[in-house]
């Protein structure tokens, strides 16, 4: 089976935040409960979170309708203020995880690395997305899905949450 290179998907986002709490946001349960969703009315529930380098976390999303999302997180580096890269997949509630049960030929590993600059008053966060070492098949899914980025939903929830903290 030969894997090949796919380039990230890239998402840029500024906040009106300091590069501090924006970091925090991403790194913090009393934060990412907050806004680590798609949309609103989802809720998210983290049940274990180490979240340091070569740490991992458990979480359930909840969407609207009821049904639940168990996501397993692996935290390849955690360098505060500036640098947070992490592997996310699907999971149960024991965090075993599992393929994605809507796309079978999603890529297993999925990396995201995500900067923070300093920009006095306002964060620059730039957040790269990409399959490690996917097959064929599964790059092309990815690439079927790259407008598509769900993190992009995700940051404008972030969005929001900042400005009420």
């Amino acid at each position: 089976m030969s894997h090949i290179r796919v380039e990230p998907s890239m998402l840029t986002q500024t906040y009106k935040a300091p590069q501090q709490l924006v970091f925090d946001a991403w790194t913090k349960v009393e934060h990412l409960n907050q806004w680590m969703f798609p949309m609103p009315g989802c809720s998210c529930e983290f049940v274990s979170a180490d979240i340091k380098t070569d740490g991992t976390s458990l979480h359930k999303m909840t969407m609207p309708n009821g049904n639940e999302m168990w996501l397993f997180t692996k935290y390849e580096e955690v360098s505060a203020p500036n640098t947070l890269v992490f592997f996310q997949y699907m999971s149960n509630p024991a965090g075993e995880i599992l393929p994605n049960p809507h796309m079978p030929t999603w890529p297993k590993d999925m990396r995201a690395t995500l900067t923070f600059e300093d920009m006095g008053d306002e964060t620059a966060l730039t957040f790269a997305w990409e399959p490690i070492n996917p097959t064929e098949e599964e790059a092309a899914t990815f690439e079927s899905m790259r407008e598509q980025n769900g993190w992009a939903s995700g940051l404008q929830q972030l969005s929001v949450y900042l400005g009420t903290v």
